[in-house]
């Protein structure tokens, strides 16, 4: 969770304990190139604190904080990382996985994380042009995923 990994030709990324995340798969079909994010949050709160106050509860962070932590950065990160090993903006592709609500009673809830993440998804590809071409998303099951760069096929697991 919170991490991503990109890749080429007869690479494998998998990923796994998929519920309220959602997992962001993408993928330029002519280059044989993608990757895949594992995001836990749709968006990075925005801080209303002034700059010291900043500072001083960013002393104890981490450095390496997970690259994919939120929905909208590492869609905009993973599109950068699959541009660099020859990937093309306009060529990609995607496919969304996760997104459940994890307790049968929160079963259809528009506001749960898990609703949010979806569309925090959906919505950053909109704006950047990307077309999802399927997905797995909702419900209320876990999910592992693998995604195999030879032919950007997706292969979903459900755990219940």
């Amino acid at each position: 969770m919170g991490e991503m990994a990109v890749g080429h030709n007869d690479t494998r990324i998998k990923t796994g304990s998929i519920g309220s995340c959602v997992v962001v798969v993408l993928y330029d079909g002519e280059a044989k190139v993608g990757g895949m994010a594992h995001a836990m949050l749709p968006t990075r709160k925005e801080r209303k604190t002034d700059v010291v106050s900043e500072a001083r509860a960013n002393i104890n962070i981490n450095v390496a904080e997970a690259v994919a932590k939120y929905v909208d950065e590492s869609v905009d990160r993973l599109v950068k990382e699959i541009e660099k090993i020859g990937g093309k903006k306009e060529r990609l592709k995607a496919k969304l996985i996760g997104g459940s609500s994890m307790f049968r009673v929160l079963s259809g809830d528009k506001h749960g994380i898990g609703y949010q993440n979806i569309e925090a998804a959906k919505r950053r590809l909109q704006e950047l042009g990307i077309p999802i071409k399927s997905e797995e998303t909702g419900g209320t099951v876990g999910r592992l995923a693998e995604l195999n760069l030879e032919n950007g096929l997706v292969e979903v697991s459900t755990k219940m």
